[in-house]
């Protein structure tokens, strides 16, 4: 049998994995019930090759699946070797079947169990014994009870194996999205702001090599208050990676407006949400907010948030005129957030800018 074509197994072991050797004690009756009638050195080798065994055992059961044959034909020689002192190997040749059905591929174990009929067939012949039919019918017995026992094992084992490699998957791809994430919102954030930064130095640079040092000074006292809202921005994104609770980042992003001397109402009804979904609405509030401080030319506006038994509603109303609407990477990335929940975003441009975000919450929706 090929060592290379066998099924992979972890190392490590459950301690019940040895429980069932407690059974391997039958081996020794045969030897305690004619203890006084047979020779010592009967006696002794009877005792030797179970301790073997079990040494064998414990080892198979604790090495890879693919060093697996060297200690599996290793048990059988013991097993031969001991059925010329005790019939008892009956209940070993049952725990080498065990090992074959855990350990093998299909195929290997009907090469595995050719191997072990062969051994017993043969012990049984080359020892003379006396009742070679229950020897055989208790090999038998004991080598399918086992031998089905150890297949279910493996199905089991491979079962959780492949459990842990989906979690494992399902971890990368969390880890990969969160990434993404990320990455958007720093290029919401920090974008715009580099970009005219960028801009604005460069202007200055050209309007002090053309000597007009006032407007060069004033282009360069913007590029400072962007960099401070810039900053500012950056400090908000990392706290709300922190903080997730929807409740604080609305007090938070409200006392921002008013700050900025906004006429802003919100109107709010919150219950317990789900934690993907809290998470992205302060994301999309958030940006919502951000595009507020940007472009609202009468800093009038109003947010709603109502929450229903299968929906979060947000709605955004910026009072104040809009002729055209731009989709720019701030509203891009709203409607991109809210499709991760498979819910949706709308932007409406007349006599008042409005964003309207529905957002799913039911178990159903968020799979």
């Amino acid at each position: 049998m090929s060592e290379a074509n066998t099924l992979s197994k972890p190392a490590d072991k459950n301690f019940w994995k040895y429980a069932p050797l407690i059974f391997t004690g039958f081996y020794l009756l045969p030897t305690l019930f004619n203890l006084s009638h047979l020779p010592v050195n009967t006696i002794v080798m009877s005792v030797a090759f179970y301790i073997v065994f079990i040494l064998l055992y414990i080892k198979a059961m604790n090495c890879e699946t693919k060093a697996i044959s060297k200690l599996f034909i290793m048990m059988l020689v013991v097993c031969f070797s001991a059925t010329f002192y005790t019939t008892g190997t009956s209940t070993l040749y049952g725990f080498i079947t065990f090992i074959a059905g855990e350990s093998y591929s299909k195929r290997h174990r009907v090469y595995a169990v050719f191997g072990i009929a062969f051994a017993v067939l043969l012990s049984a012949y080359l020892a003379d014994m006396e009742n070679v039919k229950y020897f055989l019918a208790g090999t038998l017995l004991i080598s399918a009870a086992l031998f089905a026992f150890g297949i279910a094992s493996q199905k089991e084992r491979l079962h959780k194996m492949r459990e842990q490699e989906s979690a494992n998957q399902l971890e990368q791809l969390a880890a990969i999205a969160e990434r993404e994430r990320i990455a958007r919102d720093l290029h919401d954030i920090l974008g715009h702001s580099l970009s005219s930064i960028a801009l604005k130095a460069e202007l200055a640079n050209k309007l002090n090599q053309g000597e007009r040092y006032e407007q060069a000074n004033n282009e360069i006292a913007q590029v400072a208050d962007l960099a401070r809202q810039l900053l500012s921005d950056v400090r908000n994104a990392v706290s709300d990676l922190k903080q997730l609770n929807l409740v604080s980042q609305l007090a938070q992003l409200k006392q921002r407006l008013i700050e900025q001397e906004f006429n802003v109402t919100f109107n709010v009804v919150l219950n317990t949400l789900p934690a993907k979904v809290e998470g992205l609405a302060g994301l999309i509030i958030k940006e919502a907010v951000t595009n507020l401080l940007r472009h609202s030319s009468t800093k009038n506006s109003e947010i709603n948030i109502e929450q229903t038994a299968q929906q979060l509603l947000i709605t955004v109303i910026d009072h104040a005129p809009c002729s055209t609407l731009n989709a720019g990477n701030g509203l891009t990335g709203i409607k991109e957030r809210a499709e991760q929940l498979n819910g949706s975003a709308s932007f409406t441009c007349g006599e008042r800018f409005t964003l309207n975000v529905i957002l799913p919450i039911t178990a159903k929706d968020l799979q």
